[in-house]
């Protein structure tokens, strides 16, 4: 079983900076999520890096699950969508647990959907500092119709909006702080190393100093 969050450390001991890398929002991504926070909290964490970088998406209910560890209250993200039972609005919940630190956001061309939800809530409630390059711009909500002989037609029937009642189909939610993008598209998956590791990307670099 593959993880969605494959990596959990604390990348500058001096600060107390912990950074989390996430590939996908799937069903057991939140439980994971949990045990990573709770890694590096017992570590002495103060502040966050979450990278969602070549993170395409996935389950909505799960990005909602993980936003709501970072969100006290207010909306996380809303649908909306031609028939009434395709408009819905997600919450977010205090909890003596959720996450209150400072929290820097990763983000790039390849952050879609999901991840991109994640990006709205951060900017809308001034979560935090977005940092890296646009994201993708896939904010729709897609359903499959099976027309018959094993085939099936997949359809936009609903669209996601931001805490605020903002959409970013084809348009990409922008950083706070943009960093141009590395020579080398891959960079971001090398290995997360201590606070003079050479293997840290560009993207990083900047976070910490925020």
């Amino acid at each position: 079983k593959v993880k969605s969050v494959p990596e959990a450390r604390i990348i500058d001991s001096v600060n107390h900076i912990g950074y989390i890398k996430m590939t996908g929002f799937q069903t057991n991504t939140a439980e994971e999520l949990d045990a990573a926070m709770s890694k590096l909290n017992r570590a002495g964490m103060r502040a966050l890096i979450w990278d969602v970088r070549g993170n395409p998406g996935g389950l909505l209910n799960e990005a909602v699950d993980v936003l709501d560890r970072f969100l006290s209250d207010g909306v996380i993200v809303s649908t909306r969508g031609r028939e009434s039972n395709q408009n819905s609005i997600y919450s977010a919940h205090a909890d003596a647990n959720d996450w209150k630190g400072p929290l820097v956001l990763l983000v790039d061309g390849d952050s879609a959907s999901a991840s991109e939800i994640v990006a709205g809530a951060v900017r809308d409630h001034h979560r935090g500092t977005i940092v890296g390059r646009k994201t993708y711009g896939k904010w729709s909500v897609q359903s499959i119709f099976h027309v018959g002989h094993g085939t099936g037609l997949r359809l936009t029937t609903a669209r996601f909006y931001s805490p605020n009642g903002n959409t970013y189909g084809q348009i990409g939610v922008e950083p706070d702080v943009l960093v141009e993008a590395p020579e080398e598209h891959t960079s971001h998956f090398r290995s997360v190393g201590k606070k003079d590791d050479q293997d840290r990307d560009n993207d990083i670099d900047k976070a910490v100093e925020i």
